[in-house]
């Protein structure tokens, strides 16, 4: 279980590196509609990405791709040094804390973003299997 857990921690973090880096440049330029295609995402020319140009995507002060392209790495790196997993939880909450802000939005305003939800997936993900390595006690610190 313990392999598992560590396997499902490290795809959850590729993928949410992954939104965050297809976040950032939608941020900036236009996605290819294969990301945002105008089937998914009825928003505007290129897509949903206009919704990484609102204020809730730069929630403090940076986007937060940006905050996601720091911490996703930051995360894999830090469960491969064998790291307390009491930290990496708490770093993931802040996270998790964020995806269910913006998921009631994303929800609330019935809007659809794969990549959002790609983004949201990922740390509901992290946190899960983070709260099941503490309860097992995988990291056993």
């Amino acid at each position: 279980m313990p392999e598992l857990l560590n396997v499902v921690l490290m795809i959850a973090a590729a993928l949410g590196l992954f939104a965050a880096c297809l976040a950032f440049y939608g941020r900036y330029y236009i996605l290819p509609a294969l990301f945002t295609g105008p089937t998914i995402c009825r928003l505007e020319a290129g897509g949903c990405q206009i919704l990484f140009r609102t204020k809730e995507a730069a929630l403090l002060g940076l986007p937060n791709s940006l905050l996601g392209i720091l911490f996703y790495p930051s995360l894999a790196i830090a469960a491969a040094l064998r790291l307390p997993d009491w930290l990496l939880f708490l770093a993931s909450s802040a996270s998790f804390f964020m995806t269910l802000y913006l998921a009631r939005l994303l929800i609330s305003r019935r809007l659809e973003c794969r990549i959002c939800w790609a983004g949201h997936t990922a740390n509901a993900v992290i946190w899960v299997v983070l709260v099941a390595r503490l309860i097992l006690d995988v990291g056993g610190k």
